[in-house]
């Protein structure tokens, strides 16, 4: 049985490691505040997690993306099950959570973006429903304080 339910701040330790699957490694002391600082904005911002027998198996961080150009949307920031669970429906369960928060918001439209070499979450989403819609570049550029 999964159970799905907001994030709390003592489930840093948990969250820490699935970071790590997802391929961004991140301590416990640096979620810390940026969890707090997610819990803070509850109308704009969805943290769930996904407890099975075996403890925290995954979690979705959704955020409502105002844009001046076009309507409101959901953008997925981040969705993982911890790869001892997958395959047992967890990843669909939390994007349906996603989503149904997103209608509860007035939101229609929800989009995500995953690294090119994800080949498996591309197929997992597809089976979801969700379609490539562009192709594009992901530039950055580190600021020094």
């Amino acid at each position: 049985m999964v159970n799905l339910r907001p994030a709390r701040p003592d489930d840093i330790a948990a969250l820490a490691p699935l970071c790590g699957e997802l391929g961004y490694p991140a301590s416990a002391g640096q979620l810390a505040p940026r969890l707090a600082a997610l819990l803070a904005q509850p109308a704009t911002h969805l943290l769930l997690v996904a407890e099975h027998d075996s403890g925290l198996c995954g979690w979705i961080h959704g955020y409502i993306r105002p844009l001046l150009e076009s309507d409101p949307a959901l953008e997925i920031g981040g969705l993982v099950v911890a790869e001892r669970a997958r395959g047992q429906g967890i990843g669909a369960l939390l994007l349906s959570a996603a989503e149904n928060w997103a209608r509860q918001q007035g939101v229609a439209l929800v989009s995500l973006r995953s690294h090119e070499q994800r080949s498996d979450a591309h197929h997992f989403y597809q089976h979801q429903g969700y379609h490539v819609a562009k192709r594009q570049l992901c530039l950055r550029k580190r600021l020094t304080p």
